[in-house]
């Protein structure tokens, strides 16, 4: 599903995004404009589901590994406060596509920061396929610092926080051109 433009950017967000640190750090930076996704085991046999318009980037290490990211990944060992994870960027969606085939995978390799084993990996876990949201990141001058509650535990994928938070001050990662040249390649590789 392509929409012409993103969904509007919303007043607050209470819900975020579980990934790996790595990956939120591509996002980010601009570096990513597009999430692979097949869910956490918590999700059950039916997976992960494209259910959110915007969701908070929620970044973990809980199963990353340097190895199943490219070098470019902003991988980093740097301590975390024990018990607060920092909120940067909103993400909301533009697009949502879902590759049943494998041999269509290399076509998105040079916009993720994933290994090709990784996402393999992912694509093959309890039957083929992923889906694939391209997105536009906005970023926060200083992050929302929440504590790290029951709710946020174990490997899932969507995160309910305590109160919606808010966007305002949010800045785009990409400008409006750059955005749309990374939507364009997405496009391509999903067709």
């Amino acid at each position: 599903m392509t929409f012409d433009a993103p969904p509007a950017l919303p007043d607050s967000c209470a819900v975020a995004f579980k990934e790996w640190e790595g990956v939120c750090n591509a996002l980010l930076d601009g570096r990513q404009a597009l999430i692979l996704r097949k869910g956490g085991i918590d999700e059950g046999s039916g997976g992960f589901h494209p259910e959110h318009a915007a969701f908070w980037l929620y970044p973990t290490r809980v199963h990353q590994a340097q190895q199943g990211l490219k070098p470019t990944a902003g991988f980093t060992d740097a301590d975390q406060a024990e018990g607060v994870v920092a909120i940067r960027g909103l993400a909301v969606v533009s697009r949502i596509g879902r590759i049943d085939r494998a041999d269509r995978l290399p076509a998105l390799d040079d916009l993720h920061v994933w290994t090709a084993e990784t996402v393999e990996k992912r694509f093959y876990y309890r039957s083929p396929g992923l889906w694939v949201l391209g997105v536009r990141v906005y970023r926060r001058a200083e992050p929302w610092l929440l504590p790290i509650t029951p709710e946020h535990a174990g490997c899932k994928t969507w995160v309910p926080l305590e109160a919606g938070l808010s966007t305002a001050g949010l800045k785009p990662v990409l400008d409006d051109p750059d955005f749309q040249t990374q939507m364009a390649r997405l496009d391509a590789a999903l067709a």
